[in-house]
Formats: C-alpha cells, structure tokens, sequence
C-alpha cells in the first residue's frame, strides 16, 4: 500500500512543503530514500528503523522505498524524521488515521522519543503560507512552534504516543496561546527641562 505524509523543507530564505511517498513491495529486504536527499536525511533509514521497533511496531521485512518529493528540491536535515516513520507505519497498515492536513516536523531518537529540531518556526510559518492547519512538532518545540498564528500544534514526546493520539486513544494538550509582551512602563523621572544648554536640540 502506498503511504502519502506530508513534511517541509527550508532552503536559505524559502520553504516548501514536501511529500513523503512511502511504498512498500515484495521483494529483497531494503530501505530506501530517493529525492536528493543530503546524508543526514539518508541517515534517517536508521534512525527510522530503530525507532520503529522500540516503540512497540515491526519495521516491515520487504523492500521499503520512500520518495520525499519535489525530487528537484535538496532535502536536508533530520527533520523528516518522524513523517517517514508516520508513513511507513501507515503503509504496513500498522496506523490507520486521516493525516491529510496534518505536517509532520521532527527528528527521532533511537527509542523513539522526539528530540529538538533546528527551523521549527521558519517551516511552520510555510505550512501556514500554504494553507495546512495542523502540525506535529516535538514536544520541546511545541512553544516556539505555537508562536504562529492560524497553525494548531501537536506536540507528542515519542513516536508512540503520536501513534495513540492519532488512532484517538490518547489526547494530547494543545499549545498555550503565547502571551504578548508586556508594554515596558513609561519613566517620567526625566525631563528634558533639566538639560542644560543645547536649545536647539531640545
């Protein structure tokens, strides 16, 4: 069964949404991601794995081909992570959930947990640009991604409890509204009556 999860990238001062292909087949066993992906993306097939098998799934023992397209556009960095585990686990009908709406943002630690990722705010500033409604964040960026506006935010710890939320087992908190800052007190103690000299200026 073919997989579709949708991720994002950044590029210097741009960003695009990316689509996550996930295709699983007969044949040798395999993991493969194609799509200009740069090392750490490629790295991601470990990670993934093992991320998978620690947090209570099997990863599939067929060939596993994940597409992250536009296949035009450089993909680096950890950050599609979590949206290539998501479909893998959606393509071996291990989860079954409407994901449609939802951008998938974070890197996976070995035992499943969601670690920090770099460019959070930058890419959910694009998803909201690009008129998605909902993004899946670790929960360590669950506040600077809720600093934008019109995007609800899903911050799970582990790629389990994700799994729970979106089978509707679980409920997951949503982000606090951030607060405005306080506007600083206005200091009356000076004047510029007592400056002496410099008329002009004053």
């Amino acid at each position: 069964m073919l997989a579709r999860v949708m991720s994002c990238a950044v590029v210097g001062l741009h960003g695009a949404l990316v689509e996550v292909e996930v295709d699983i087949a007969t044949g040798l066993p395999s993991f493969q991601v194609v799509g200009l992906p740069d090392k750490a993306v490629q790295e991601a097939r470990e990670r993934v794995r093992s991320a998978i098998r620690n947090s209570g799934f099997r990863f599939p023992n067929k060939r596993v081909t994940v597409n992250l397209a536009p296949a035009d556009l450089k993909k680096e960095g950890p950050a599609y992570d979590l949206a290539i585990a998501v479909g893998i686990l959606m393509s071996s009908d291990q989860l079954r959930a409407d994901v449609r709406d939802t951008v998938f943002l974070g890197e996976l630690s070995l035992d499943g947990r969601l670690r920090h990722t770099q460019g959070i705010l930058p890419m959910v500033s694009v998803i909201r640009e690009s008129g998605m409604r909902k993004t899946c964040v670790p929960l360590d960026d669950r506040e600077e991604a809720s600093l934008v506006q019109g995007v609800e935010v899903v911050a799970p710890e582990s790629l389990a409890q994700l799994a729970a939320y979106l089978k509707g087992d679980v409920q997951l908190p949503s982000a606090p509204s951030p607060t405005p800052p306080e506007a600083p007190e206005e200091d009356s103690s000076f004047d510029l009556y007592y400056v002496k000299g410099r008329e002009h200026a004053q």
